[in-house]
């Protein structure tokens, strides 16, 4: 009798200790994903992913360069469907490239670095022209999915990209019409 007892003891042990293990939560990935899904193979070798770290100028001259110290953009992806890259950034932005014709940047603010994101990209041409259409997912471990879309944009041989809201604001001038500023302008300096 007392031998049933031990087994039976044994076996609870043996059942309290799955059901915890099985039913923990998995901890979040150390690293992001980054993955181009639905798209072609023929221009998914054509991609590539730079990251830069809170940018105020980039610049293109045949290799992506932050313009304060022309330090050459992060590549995080080059022609393959998927990779990772570190989670742990507050604010940066990503420059989807396809063949040095067409671009996509795309701002990211992590409320905190040790949220894991999955990037999801679907990229296609449209059917009536050559641009091709960024369809995106990004989705953290926690909170809620963000969707968007849109046209990625025409690339020139030499273009500096400014990001307005990150440089300091202009000397308030009371003669001055009050509109709304462009979040970035983008300056072509050779066509």
């Amino acid at each position: 009798m007392r031998g049933t007892w031990i087994i039976l003891l044994i076996m609870v042990i043996i059942g309290a200790g799955m059901y915890f293990w099985f039913g923990r939560k998995p901890r979040p990935a150390s690293y992001d994903t980054i993955v181009f899904k639905n798209t072609d193979d023929s221009i998914i070798k054509k991609m590539q992913v730079y990251l830069a770290d809170d940018p105020k100028e980039v610049m293109f001259d045949s290799v992506w360069t932050v313009t304060a110290d022309s330090t050459p953009l992060k590549k995080v992806l080059d022609g393959v469907a998927q990779d990772t890259m570190s989670r742990q950034y507050k604010n940066i932005t990503l420059f989807l490239t396809y063949d040095h014709k067409s671009f996509y940047d795309l701002e990211i603010t992590k409320p905190d670095p040790k949220l894991t994101y999955n990037y999801t990209f679907d990229i296609e041409p449209m059917t009536d022209s050559d641009t091709l259409v960024i369809d995106g997912l990004i989705t953290p471990n926690q909170g809620d999915a963000m969707h968007f879309a849109s046209p990625m944009m025409e690339m020139y041989s030499k273009f500096v990209i400014t990001y307005n809201h990150k440089l300091p604001p202009p000397p308030p001038d009371s003669l001055a019409i009050k509109g709304h500023d462009a979040n970035k302008t983008i300056t072509i300096l050779k066509n």
